[in-house]
Formats: C-alpha cells, sequence, structure tokens
C-alpha cells in the first residue's frame, strides 16, 4: 500500500509490519511536524515494528525542526515499538550532520536497532531479512511513485 502526504510518500505492510517513507518536495515546520506526526500515528495504529526511513531527498532541515524533533517528537518514539530502523542516510552532510546529533545525542534514548545504508534496497534487505517479498514491496514502490522501472 503506497500513501502520499503532502511532503511524505509512504509505503506500508502488514506481513512484515513495515513502514517505509520517504520525504517528497519543499519544507517548512509546519509540514514536517504534520508529516512526522502521520508517521508515529500510522506506527501506532497499525504496530509497525521495523522503518525504512529514506532521508536521502530531504531538504536541508532547519533549527527549527531540528528543535521540535530533539524536544517534541523523539521522547515519543520509544512508545510507537518500533524496534529495527533502517535509515538511508541524507545526501547533503549538513542532513547527515544533523541525523547523527539527534540520533547520538545523550537527551535522547532509541530503542530501536539503527543501521545506516547508502542506497534502499540494501536497507530493505536488512530490515525484512531477506524476505522474498522485497521484489513485491520494491515494485509496489516503484508504481506507486511514478517511476516506470520494475524489479525482476
Amino acid at each position: 500500500m503506497i500513501n502520499r502526504q503532502d511532503s511524505l510518500c509512504f509505503q506500508y505492510d502488514d506481513l512484515l509490519k513495515l513502514l517505509r517513507w520517504q520525504w517528497r518536495g519543499g519544507m517548512d515546520l509546519g509540514k514536517f511536524q504534520n508529516a512526522f506526526e502521520q508517521l508515529a500515528d500510522f506506527s501506532r495504529q497499525h504496530r509497525i515494528t521495523r522503518w525504512l526511513a529514506d532521508t536521502s531527498d530531504m531538504p536541508l532541515v532547519g533549527s527549527d525542526e531540528q528543535n521540535w524533533l530533539g524536544e517534541h517528537w523523539l521522547p515519543q518514539f520509544p512508545r510507537l515499538g518500533v524496534s529495527r530502523i533502517g535509515l538511508v542516510l541524507p545526501l547533503s552532510l549538513h542532513n547527515v550532520l544533523v541525523v547523527e546529533h539527534l540520533m547520538f545525542d545523550d537527551q535522547h534514548y532509541m530503542p530501536a536497532n539503527v543501521q545506516f545504508f547508502s542506497d534502499t534496497p540494501a536497507a530493505l534487505d536488512w530490515l525484512t531479512d531477506s524476505s522474498p517479498r522485497i521484489k513485491l514491496l520494491e515494485n509496489e514502490w516503484l508504481l506507486g511513485t511514478g517511476a516506470n522501472a520494475q524489479i525482476r
């Protein structure tokens, strides 16, 4: 299942309890907050245990977004039940530093097993323990996000 919400595109797989998301488009504080609240609500509602967070194309994250994420959103993350995160690193060095600061800051407790990747296929393989569903998920993602290639 592929959903598009304002600045967010996400895919949900019930069998794997996997939520894959990627930022699309511009960013402002309101869009940022709304997107991350949607991710939290959806994860709680569907008892998601695995996230594939593709931050590769995310626009520069400003200080307002960083502060909100660190002060308001990250403290609730342990209650979501997400135990594994495959994080596709941003292409922007600025955003890589933001991710590292938020993930490894002493004030935040990250209860999930987080692995960093440079591409989504490797992250998906790790998250799904090389599930045969990978091809189906990749094809669904490509078709649902407007790409025309298929994985064989």
